[in-house]
Parts: structure tokens; C-alpha cells; sequence
């Protein structure tokens, strides 16, 4: 992030009390229960969000050779995308044409071919259909089949990929974001570590989790309460992404400092960049964190959370120390923030409460529900 804007930030700050929530949104937002647990709606949310929208699927550092390749579920359909020869992306559905086996198995390595476990069917990096092994004949009167292609697009280190609808075009889809994204320079990142779980609830309570700092004081009291100001934070948006940045206590002394040559934000900070639906950046001072969303069914999401480091780990200590960050932000989340949230849909699908409310001292969180609404209640949607 570009100095001049780490001081605007600051600027924002001064003569805050850190005891008054601040700054706040202009109003409450009450959100129906319904919007979590009712499997009509999750089943608009799925054709809607996450098939005819832009996905955030990746980083570019993590397909950076020839036949290096992603996975991604995009709205129940399974899909790759696959580094070319000549440093492009193509993206297809990952199901061979044959019998609709998937080609390409999640945290496979670079490969120069793409073949079926299923019959051996043999497709080009580009997915298309090179060979039938033993069935040319057979498949005589049947034309080529190469793999369905998708909509792929790189940028700012940022892979995106597109079911259905219009033309992917990265910088469209940040809505301004790349302004903040670009400095990070996340496209000279290494992948250190990736990890999947599944959670028995909602997908929207997963993003919930880290669009506001409200939370922090109650939730983590017994972990990370007592190094952030919970009662303030920062909230921007772009389009129909809210960026919400976590502040530390330390905070507080850096604007104290009258000379602002010398101020520095991004050490007292946890910015999360929420790419509406299904994606989150977090940028943790020394590193990066890249949270992934497949919903699965109304009450099951997939997440997968990878770690980036500024520099590939070459040494038992190095990589030591980035497993035990990543070890961190997982027993906190996965120990307090995570059960919660399953409780929360108990009770939601219990018809405990009609609705709830985000106040106005969570302006991230107003701001992502009413992206969601309005893409799914949008006619266009129907």
C-alpha cells in the first residue's frame, strides 16, 4: 500500500475514542433469517452469485509453470483452469466429455496433458481432445468433444473465473478495488500452505466472520481481544465488495506521531477484502491469507484458507513458522468464530429469531448483505 494512502488512513483516525464505536454507517439493516437457511433462496444464491458472476478462484503464483492448474466448484459445477504454454489461463468444466469423470484432481501438479482416470481419454492443455485410446472407431460418428470452456481472466496477481454471462474482465469485476490490490504486488507471493474443511452452516455466516470487529472483545476475549480495538475500525467499499480493515491498539501511538513521513499503517493492521460472493483477501502485516467459499448445500460450505509468504520458504524454520500462523488463524477461528456460526444456523433454521440486525457500527457487514440482496432480488436474477 502506497504511503500517501497508508496517511489518509491514519488522517481518518485522529481524535478517535476508542471506546465509541466509529465510524458508522448512516443506518441499521434488519435481514431476513430466511436468507440463511431457506434452500429456494440458497439455490438463486448458487445460480445467481456463483455461476453468473466473477469467482475469485486463486493467485497467479499458484499456477506459475506450464500445465500448473486450479480447481473450483462454480455454483455445483466443477471446474479447472490450466497455465498455457505460452503464460496464458484457459478454463473449462472439469468433466471429461466421455462419461463426465473430472480431468483435472484438485492439488494435482503441473502435467502436459490432461487424461480421464475414467477411460484414458486425452485432452490438450487448452482442453482439447487429443485421443480415445483404443475407441477412435467406436466414437467414429460422434464429433471432437473437447472439454466446455469457461471464462478465465489474471490480473493484479488475482485469477478470476466465470461460469455464465457476460465477458470476464478483471478490472470490472474489482469495481475500483485494484487500487488497494495492485500495491501488494500479489502476483510475486509463494503459496506456502492450503487447507480445506468443511463447515455445517451457511456460507454467508463464514463471510459474516470478518466484516466487523464488534465481535473481538466478547468472542476472543481469551485470545486476541486484548491486542485490537474492537470498537473501531475501517470500512470501504467497491461496487459490491466491502474491504473492512481490524486495527490493533498500537495503533493509537502511531498518530501520535507528529511528523507523518514517519507513519506506517499496514504493521497495525488486519485488512480483509471481501470479493462478493466467494472470496477474501486478508492482508496480516507480513503475509497474505486467501479464504475460498463453495457452498455446498444451504447448511454446508466448503472453505479452503491458503497462506502466501512475500518469500517461498527454503528452510525447515522458515516454513515452520508460516505453518504455525497458519496453525493460529485456524484454532481461533475454528475453536471460537466457526462453532458459533453453526450454533447461529441451529437457530435460524429453529425459527428462533425472524431476522437479524447489523448495526451501524458494522458497515461491512450492511454493505455485503445489501450487495447480496440486490443481485439476488434484482430481476435480472430471475
Amino acid at each position: 500500500m502506497r504511503h500517501e494512502r497508508q496517511v489518509e488512513l491514519l488522517r481518518r483516525l485522529k481524535g478517535i475514542d476508542p471506546s465509541v464505536p466509529s465510524p458508522l454507517a448512516t443506518r441499521s439493516m434488519r435481514n431476513p433469517a430466511s436468507h440463511y437457511v431457506d434452500p429456494a433462496r440458497f439455490e438463486r444464491e448458487r445460480l445467481t452469485l456463483f455461476r453468473r458472476m466473477p469467482q475469485l478462484v486463486g493467485l497467479s503464483c499458484e499456477i506459475a509453470g506450464t500445465g500448473a492448474n486450479l480447481t473450483a466448484n462454480l455454483g455445483g459445477v466443477p471446474v479447472a483452469v490450466v497455465r498455457q504454454a505460452d503464460g496464458g489461463l484457459s478454463g473449462f468444466v472439469n468433466a471429461c466429455r466421455h462419461r463426465g469423470a473430472p480431468v483435472v484432481a484438485a492439488d494435482d501438479g503441473p502435467r502436459p496433458r490432461l487424461a480421464c482416470p475414467y477411460h484414458g481419454w486425452v485432452y490438450d492443455l487448452d482442453g482439447e481432445l487429443l485421443s480415445r485410446p483404443y475407441a477412435e472407431e467406436a466414437f467414429a460418428d460422434a464429433p471432437r468433444c473437447g472439454l466446455r470452456p469457461i471464462m478465465v481472466a489474471e490480473k493484479y496477481g488475482l485469477v478470476m473465473a466465470q461460469l455464465e454471462g457476460e465477458a470476464l474482465d478483471v478490472d470490472k469485476a474489482l469495481h475500483g478495488a485494484e487500487i488497494e490490490i495492485a500495491p501488494y504486488g500479489l502476483q510475486n507471493y509463494s503459496l506456502v500452505e492450503a487447507r480445506e474443511t468443511t463447515l455445517s452452516f451457511n456460507w454467508k455466516l463464514v463471510l459474516d466472520t470478518f466484516c466487523e470487529s464488534y465481535h473481538i472483545r466478547a468472542l476472543h476475549k481469551n485470545s486476541i481481544a486484548a491486542s485490537y480495538l474492537s470498537e473501531v475500525s475501517i470500512c470501504d467499499t467497491f461496487g459490491p465488495h466491502p474491504r473492512m480493515i481490524g486495527l490493533l491498539k498500537s495503533v493509537l501511538r502511531e498518530i501520535e506521531n507528529p511528523n507523518e513521513a514517519e507513519w506506517s499503517f499496514l504493521p497495525h493492521t488486519t485488512a480483509q477484502l471481501i470479493f462478493m460472493p466467494s472470496g477474501l483477501i486478508t492482508y496480516q502485516r507480513d503475509h497474505i491469507e486467501l479464504w475460498r467459499l463453495t457452498p455446498l448445500a444451504v447448511d454446508r460450505t466448503l472453505v479452503r484458507t491458503s497462506l502466501y509468504a512475500p518469500l517461498a520458504p527454503t528452510t525447515d524454520k522458515t516454513r515452520d513458522y508460516w505453518r504455525k500462523n497458519l496453525d493460529l488463524l485456524l484454532d481461533v477461528t475454528g475453536r471460537e468464530d466457526f462453532p458459533l456460526m453453526a450454533q447461529i444456523h441451529q437457530s435460524l433454521t429453529a425459527g428462533a429469531i425472524d431476522e437479524l440486525v447489523y448495526g451501524r457500527n458494522e458497515p461491512a457487514l450492511i454493505h455485503l448483505h445489501s450487495s447480496i440482496n440486490e443481485a439476488i432480488d434484482s430481476p435480472a436474477s430471475s
